[in-house]
């Protein structure tokens, strides 16, 4: 096991209550054997003291123990699992911090009934070997419950992004060219850019960047202007907001530490306040927002106003509407499929609604295929199939998931990816149509936007007409079966008591 002063505190916290308890002392009798004071033998229990020797002897004599007990960093046998805890990755690297839980509150809840949660942190180790859980799995997750935690808004990376602005003269609306902010990389940074195709390493081609050094980032050079205006102000994020701790590729090879993928998230954050500032973008949305029709192409001249990708444009619109216009139950995601298949990928997910979570679907599940994304990423392979090149397609619906009989409003937007020629990229955006949305949105009842009953997989789906089906409802049925069973036993029990 790894030995620190919090490891130290927190072994020595749970032998002192658990010794104490098992000898049927309360803290007053044992501060009467050790001449120590109550609240000072309390602060140890709850590992926020770690004693001197000669009062680690006081303790082990008033509990009838050697001094190397209470020492030894070795918990009896229902308690190794908290041992294996605390050396863990997983709880190194767990932003407890960035959700208001310090190490005091495990104190508190391991000591109150040390073998309960010895049995607890046993069986989560179990599930996540059982499920091949990976850290990175749990930090990147962590992230995504933080975003739902703040809506998705960070006021202090927005006003930082501002403040650059002003740093360097520039108007709230003033556009940001890659000529721009490859000068300023270069004189404030002294960071060159240089562009590779990354052939020669075929298994980097689909990496976006990678920062060679404090003085070197190199940009694949297949992207589009627009990705490698996005990847320099995301470079410029790392070192205006001094993040030394960062993955060093734009796309993750290996997860090593929440605190990276905190700050990778942090710059790409900034980088969207600093190409699509919030005030001008605020405005266009309210003015978007107000007709009575669904606007896909004037959706698309906004992201041309902003010369910003699908992807950056409705990522953006996820930061700013939950918080600025208060539409918060909204959902965004963006999906890959590679043109000759049926196969769909999340790739980027966010979720503030309590309807569906399809990271929670599992691994061999059929994402419903009657979602906007979903058939605008048909009929772009459709058209490729027949040898079309579509660039952009912009779609709306409105999606009533039959479980929960609550009604979205969807738009996608579908591209074809520039680094994978043979793959399509979908960006999607729902918000729920309450009184809120229905406020804000005057196109929320277009006649023109059609009403699809929707689910979450195939295999959840009761949907007995669907044109659309992947797979049989093969969940759906199991748990129909299961309380079929359930019905029938109980029956059998009442005819018999």
């Amino acid at each position: 096991m790894t030995i620190n002063s919090e490891s130290l505190r927190f072994i020595l916290g749970i032998k002192v209550k658990q010794y104490r308890q098992a000898a049927g002392l309360s803290l007053k009798q044992l501060a009467q054997r050790t001449e120590l004071s109550i609240s000072y033998l309390s602060e140890i229990e709850k590992g926020k003291k770690y004693p001197k020797p000669e009062k680690i002897i006081l303790l082990a004599e008033g509990l009838g123990k050697s001094y190397d007990d209470l020492v030894s960093m070795q918990l009896d046998e229902e308690l190794n699992p908290i041992t294996a805890l605390l050396d863990s990755p997983l709880f190194k690297d767990f932003p407890l911090q960035q959700f208001g839980i310090g190490l005091s509150d495990l104190f508190d809840l391991v000591t109150d009934s040390p073998s309960k949660a010895g049995a607890f942190v046993r069986t989560l180790l179990e599930i996540g070997r059982g499920y091949d859980m990976q850290v990175e799995h749990f930090l990147l997750a962590a992230l995504r419950s933080y975003q739902k935690m703040h809506l998705n808004y960070f006021a202090d990376l927005e006003e930082q992004a501002q403040q650059f602005r002003a740093d360097h003269q520039l108007s709230a609306d003033q556009r940001l060219d890659l000529d721009w902010l490859t000068q300023r990389l270069h004189d404030d940074y002294r960071c060159a850019v240089e562009y590779d195709h990354f052939e020669a390493r075929p298994e980097l081609t689909g990496l976006r960047s990678i920062c060679v050094s404090p003085r070197l980032l190199v940009v694949n050079e297949r992207l589009s202007n627009q990705q490698r205006q996005f990847l320099l102000a995301k470079e410029l994020g790392f070192r205006y907001l001094a993040m030394a701790e960062r993955s060093l590729t734009s796309s993750w090879i290996k997860v090593e530490s929440f605190e990276q993928v905190f700050n990778n998230f942090k710059a790409s954050y900034f980088a969207s306040a600093l190409l699509i500032p919030e005030a001008p973008l605020i405005e266009d949305l309210r003015t978007w927002l107000a007709q009575p029709r669904f606007d896909g192409a004037a959706l698309v001249t906004l992201m041309q106003r902003y010369d910003a990708t699908p992807e950056m444009f409705l990522y953006r619109m996820s930061q700013l509407m939950p918080h600025q216009f208060g539409l918060h139950q909204m959902h965004y995601m963006r999906l890959h499929n590679p043109a000759d298949s049926r196969r769909y990928n999340i790739a980027k997910e966010l979720n503030t609604t309590n309807v569906f979570s399809p990271r929670g679907f599992g691994p061999n599940e059929h994402h419903c295929r009657r979602w906007v994304a979903m058939k605008l990423l048909e009929e772009v392979s459709d058209r490729q199939r027949s040898g079309e090149t579509p660039q952009l397609l912009v779609a709306a619906q409105r999606s009533r998931f039959i479980h929960q009989d609550q009604t979205f409003f969807n738009f996608a937007v579908v591209r074809p990816l520039s680094l994978e020629q043979n793959s399509n990229t979908a960006m999607a955006l729902g918000f729920l149509i309450d009184d809120r949305f229905r406020d804000v949105a005057a196109f929320w009842r277009d006649a023109d936007v059609p009403e699809m009953d929707v689910h979450e997989s195939c295999e959840r789906c009761p949907l007995t007409d669907c044109d659309s089906r992947a797979a049989e409802p093969t969940l759906l049925l199991d748990r129909q079966h299961q309380r079929q069973r359930e019905v029938a036993l109980q029956d059998y029990l009442d005819q018999h008591a």
